[in-house]
């Protein structure tokens, strides 16, 4: 059983991928931000993480989303990290992609270090080929 971190700030979405990630057999924790999603790392070992790029709160984005939390795992400043939290797989998605100006999230979340990137809306089977590429396990 696979263990996976959600980071996924819109709670409808970060439900309903939770319970189909679930009926297929892995095991999901949801954090809403950066902050929680890195706290939830420090406590447990994840299997993979699955970051929304964009985080928003009062409709307005902050600074607390996928950037930075990718770029803590993967970045030079990892010496506070375990070595599993600097080599586990990263999948990136967002739907700002689709706004002007943003269409490069997705490139530079593969940039700093993610593995794979989806744009939303997500297709669930691509999402479930992604996380089997990635963990080199089939459910």
């Amino acid at each position: 059983m696979l263990d996976i971190l959600l980071m996924e700030d819109d709670t409808d979405l970060a439900s309903v991928l939770r319970d189909v990630l679930e009926s297929r057999g892995f095991t999901v924790t949801i954090s809403a931000s950066a902050t929680e999603a890195f706290a939830a790392i420090k406590t447990k070992k994840f299997d993979l993480l699955i970051t929304d790029i964009i985080v928003q709160k009062n409709r307005k984005s902050i600074p607390d989303g996928g950037i930075s939390l990718i770029s803590k795992l993967r970045g030079p400043l990892g010496w506070e990290l375990q070595p599993w939290m600097k080599t586990m797989p990263i999948i990136a998605i967002s739907g700002a992609i689709h706004n002007q100006g943003m269409s490069n999230l997705l490139t530079i979340s593969r940039d700093l270090g993610a593995d794979l990137t989806l744009a939303k809306p997500i297709e669930i089977d691509a999402l479930i080929h992604a996380i089997n590429l990635l963990t080199r396990k089939t459910i």
